[in-house]
């Protein structure tokens, strides 16, 4: 075999392959969304198909700088304050308080927004649905008691610094049972308590929010149209790389099986092209729509308020 027909063999076996890893992965695509990524039951009706296409942000790197900042900015925080129980002084507190806030965003994006908010938003997967009706409300029971716990710790520390200023050592005992006090829901005793109480809430909604957006609401549906979209890109690149002659017809690919696969490839490359094309199209038909309604509404509401406005007689 010379080294022109196994360079030939090459191209057509890389073009078989990534050929039928587009079409498997495009027809998977296509059942997800005619099941809506149900494991038993088969196709829904048409009218419950998935009609759009996968919502997504295209690098997830600003998601994690995100919520590495909010880590960061919620331990420089509350380092201080934990610092004044730890032997290691800065360095302990700031410990301290790396590991609050690192359990409490990184609990909030994944429990609360990554699983349970787009688990509820897919009530026809019964199982998940049913447990994110009970996981969110324990998941936010458990991120509200965090924060608690950690803004009684601030207090019993300005507590304890205080009874120690004083000389009396009565009430020392306390500064090691922060979750028992929690458990009392007594209040707050200071105004720095209760501001690490609302930062921690306020970081622990924004990465819930940056959770249930990390990915498409339907749980599934962007990892299959991604893997959809890199495998018809590599197939995009395969059928550039087989030479042409001037007919446009694959040179040193005549045989039936590589002519055949080579037809059937940029066929599926153009379905699949316009398949995306016309889903963008509908995205882009829907949201002038919807700017459309928006300014007649706007439009109708300036006109009934200049109407209200003049008097119910001329003079």
């Amino acid at each position: 075999m010379s080294r022109i027909d196994q360079k030939t063999h090459q191209i057509v076996d890389r073009l078989s392959d990534a050929f039928y890893r587009a079409a498997g992965d495009f027809n998977a695509y296509l059942d997800f969304r005619a099941t809506r990524g149900r494991m038993f039951g088969g196709a829904l009706p048409p009218h419950r198909w998935v009609q759009r296409a996968a919502q997504y942000p295209d690098s997830h790197i600003m998601h994690f700088s995100i919520l590495a900042a909010l880590i960061l900015f919620e331990g420089l925080a509350n380092a201080y304050f934990f610092s004044k129980a730890s032997d290691l002084g800065l360095l302990g507190g700031w410990i301290q308080a790396i590991t609050v806030a690192f359990t409490n965003v990184i609990a909030a994006f994944f429990l609360i927004g990554f699983v349970g908010l787009r688990s509820l938003s897919n009530p026809d997967r019964p199982f998940s649905f049913i447990a994110a009706l009970i996981g969110v409300p324990v998941a936010l029971s458990f991120v509200v008691f965090l924060n608690f716990s950690a803004a009684h710790y601030r207090d019993l520390l300005e507590i304890n610094e205080a009874v120690l200023a004083t000389g009396t050592l009565a009430g020392t005992g306390e500064i090691l049972a922060p979750v028992t006090r929690a458990l009392t829901f007594q209040p707050f005793e200071t105004l720095e308590a209760l501001l690490l109480f609302i930062l921690g809430i306020t970081f622990a909604a924004i990465a819930a929010f940056k959770g249930a957006t990390f990915d498409d609401r339907l749980i599934g549906y962007g990892a299959v149209q991604r893997r959809a979209i890199r495998s018809a890109a590599h197939l995009a690149a395969v059928i550039k790389q087989v030479p042409l002659d001037r007919s446009q017809e694959p040179q040193g690919v005549s045989n039936t099986v590589g002519s055949s696969t080579y037809e059937d490839a940029v066929r599926l490359k153009l379905d699949i092209d316009a398949f995306f094309a016309e889903q963008t199209q509908r995205a882009l038909n829907r949201h002038r729509e919807a700017a459309d309604f928006q300014d007649d509404a706007a439009r109708h509401g300036s006109e009934t308020r200049s109407r209200d406005d003049k008097p119910p007689f001329p003079g």
